[in-house]
């Protein structure tokens, strides 16, 4: 895959860094900011939650303006969301006092938070520290942005890819937070990620490439079935590499919504490996659903059924827990002709259940579940986490 982490340098013409503003109580480093020297095309995809943060609705806004963009600031430790008017004002202010500093417009400067929902945000706090978040931007200090978005994450998630389009060097750098409160289900992300990109791309082109990339990653992760109300991934592109604008069709689109697609990807699988409490990494296969959509709503049953991940923290071969989740949802199952494989073990082959004679098959960190249905061509992967006690002791501590 070719990817790189801490020490990878980012696109050329951006710089990042994270400070501690001490909106977190532990004082770690929890105001980040990426920016670009050049304007950047842009595109973001959102919560489909009904209740949206205000900085998420500012975000869409400010997109859908399709005007360039320069820069994106995240707090972590308070997700400004149900907030009132308060709030959006709030967003308003992190954008402007950021973009004065810079010497941008508001405009240009987009704004994510994350963490406790119906708290105000500390302005002054931030206030204050923008001038220093700006004079800390480098080229060199990736980490300490990923850092910064943290909230009950143990580590940060970098991925780092380069390829090359038409005889130029092409950087792609992503950073994302996510451990719990994650759900399959981003409308136009389910976590914090934000992707930049030196390559030169249409707005149009990086729109679809953006799309397109969702499915197979940030869609496909689940961890504990719940939407936030934060969800946000953003992709920005300056050119700095200087290729020939890459268009929404051809050879040299496929080569970079592939990378981008294998970015996101690696990020998604970081956040589920970082799963509050998890002991786990499951990855679950449908094959032979009626369709493609059909066998995405059976994987992703399977990976939120209590049940089943309470089963895999037990390294349990049930497959009882697997095939009641595939049948609570609506699709073209038989279960007499399906097949379920744990960890390259058959459980249950032709309508007949077949014993486990190694019980200890499932106690590794890895288990893959492969489900076949031979109803069709449709087929979904999708990535989860077992269910811990620790998840629900972080979860009843959260405040």
């Amino acid at each position: 895959m070719n990817f790189k982490t801490h020490q990878a340098a980012l696109p050329l013409g951006f710089k990042a860094c994270g400070i501690s503003a001490r909106i977190k109580k532990s004082s770690k480093l929890d105001l980040a900011l990426l920016y670009s020297e050049t304007p950047c095309v842009a595109a973001g995809v959102f919560t489909a939650n009904r209740i949206k943060a205000a900085p998420v609705d500012l975000c869409i806004r400010i997109l859908g303006s399709k005007r360039p963009v320069r820069a994106i600031i995240a707090n972590s430790g308070n997700a400004n969301c149900m907030t009132g008017a308060q709030g959006v004002r709030d967003a308003f202010d992190m954008s402007r006092s950021v973009a004065s500093e810079l010497g941008v417009k508001p405009h240009e400067v987009l704004v994510s938070s994350t963490g406790i929902i119906g708290r105000l945000l500390p302005m002054e706090k931030i206030k204050t520290a923008v001038p220093y978040l700006v004079s800390a931007l480098s080229g060199g200090k990736l980490k300490d942005a990923a850092e910064a978005i943290l909230t009950t994450d143990t580590f940060a998630k970098i991925a780092v890819k380069k390829i090359n389009i038409g005889g130029r060097a092409v950087t792609f750098a992503g950073i994302a937070k996510g451990a719990g409160m994650i759900a399959p289900n981003m409308k136009h992300a389910t976590m914090l990620a934000y992707i930049l990109t030196d390559a030169a791309i249409s707005r149009y082109a990086l729109d679809k490439a953006a799309s397109e990339c969702l499915g197979p990653s940030f869609n496909a992760i689940t961890i504990d079935g719940c939407m936030s109300t934060n969800d946000t991934a953003i992709i920005l592109a300056n050119g700095a590499a200087g290729n020939r604008a890459i268009g929404s069709t051809g050879n040299v689109y496929k080569v970079f919504a592939v990378a981008l697609k294998e970015v996101c990807l690696e990020l998604a699988k970081m956040i589920v490996r970082d799963a509050e409490g998890a002991t786990k990494f499951i990855e679950i296969s449908v094959r032979g659903a009626r369709n493609g959509i059909e066998a995405d709503r059976l994987a992703k049953s399977v990976a939120n059924s209590n049940l089943f991940k309470c089963a895999m923290f037990g390294s349990d071969p049930n497959w009882g827990r697997i095939a009641a989740a595939l049948g609570a949802v609506p699709s073209g199952l038989v279960w007499q002709k399906m097949d379920i494989v744990l960890n390259g073990r058959p459980v249950f082959r032709n309508g007949r259940p077949i014993a486990v004679k190694d019980a200890g098959s499932l106690k590794g960190r890895l288990v893959e579940v492969e489900i076949n249905l031979r109803q069709g061509a449709g087929f979904a992967r999708v990535y989860t986490s077992d269910l811990s006690y620790e998840y629900v002791r972080i979860n009843a501590e959260y405040n």
